[in-house]
C-alpha cells in the first residue's frame, strides 16, 4: 500500500493521507480509523461518483474515508477535493448543515443518515433530507468482493439456507412461480430443493448477475420471497 500526502500536492489543503489500493485510493478523513475498528464495522456507501467509508459503533455511525476508483489520477483526487466537501449528519438545533459550503450537489442517507456533497465556499448551508434517496446495502464490490445475492438489502456472500413450506409460502424467481422445500447452495451456485430428492436442486441459478431477493413475512405467517436475477450481457 503507497501513502501520499495531499498536501504535498497543494499546500492550502488539510494535512490529509491517501492511500493507493489495487482498485482504488481512499482518502483518509479520520487518521488510524482501521486500527480502531474492525473492518465489520465499515460500511461503503456509494455517494455521486466516490464512495465513502462510514463506521459503525454502539453510538452512531462516522465518517471516516472516501474512496476513488481506479482509474483515477492522483491529480485529478486532489482537484475533486479542491472543489468538493463531504459532510456527514452535521447538524445543531436549527437542522442539518454542511460547513463552509457553497451550492449542496447531493443527499443519500444511509440508516436515516444524511450524506451530502457539496461545493466548498464559505457559508453554513442548512438542508432538508426528505426525499433524499435511503441507501439500503452497502457497495462491497468496492474492495474487491463482488456478493452473490442480496437478501433484504444484506449483501451475501454465501448462499444462505432458506426452509419453505410449499402448501403456504410462495416463491418467484424471474415472474416465474416455484414450488421448493428449502433453498441452499449447489455448485457455489444458489439452488431450490426439495426433500424427496435433496441430492438433485429442481432450479439452479446459474448467471454471474447479482441476484436480489425479497423475503416477507405475512400476517398469518406465510413467507413469500422474490427473485430478480437480470441476464447475463452477451
Amino acid at each position: 500500500m503507497k501513502r501520499i500526502q495531499i498536501a504535498d500536492f497543494d499546500r492550502r489543503m488539510p494535512p490529509l493521507e491517501l492511500r493507493e489500493m489495487d482498485d482504488y485510493y481512499e482518502a483518509v478523513l479520520v487518521s488510524n480509523y482501521d486500527e480502531s475498528y474492525p473492518s465489520t464495522q465499515v460500511r461503503t456507501i456509494q455517494l455521486a461518483d466516490i464512495y465513502v467509508n462510514l463506521v459503525m459503533t454502539e453510538k452512531g455511525a462516522h465518517l471516516v474515508s472516501a474512496l476513488f476508483l481506479k482509474p483515477v489520477e492522483v491529480s485529478d483526487i486532489v482537484a475533486w477535493m479542491q472543489l468538493y466537501t463531504i459532510s456527514f449528519a452535521t447538524a445543531d438545533a436549527t437542522g442539518y448543515y454542511v460547513e463552509q459550503a457553497d451550492e449542496i450537489l447531493e443527499i443519500v442517507l444511509y440508516q436515516g443518515n444524511p450524506i451530502v456533497i457539496a461545493t466548498r465556499g464559505t457559508d453554513r448551508l442548512y438542508y432538508e433530507t426528505e426525499g433524499a434517496i435511503e441507501m439500503r446495502r452497502e457497495s462491497s464490490e468496492v474492495i474487491g468482493k463482488k456478493p452473490l445475492l442480496y437478501l433484504n438489502g444484506e449483501a451475501r456472500f454465501g448462499v444462505p439456507h432458506l426452509e419453505f413450506n410449499p402448501s403456504q409460502d410462495e416463491i418467484h424467481v424471474n415472474g416465474t412461480f416455484l414450488f421448493a422445500d428449502y433453498m441452499d447452495t449447489y455448485q457455489g451456485h444458489v439452488g431450490f430443493f426439495r426433500k424427496t430428492d435433496p441430492d438433485l436442486p429442481v432450479v439452479v441459478l446459474v448467471g454471474t448477475a447479482i441476484i436480489e431477493m425479497e423475503l416477507t413475512e405475512n400476517p398469518d405467517g406465510s413467507r413469500v420471497l422474490v427473485i430478480e436475477q437480470p441476464y447475463d450481457e452477451a
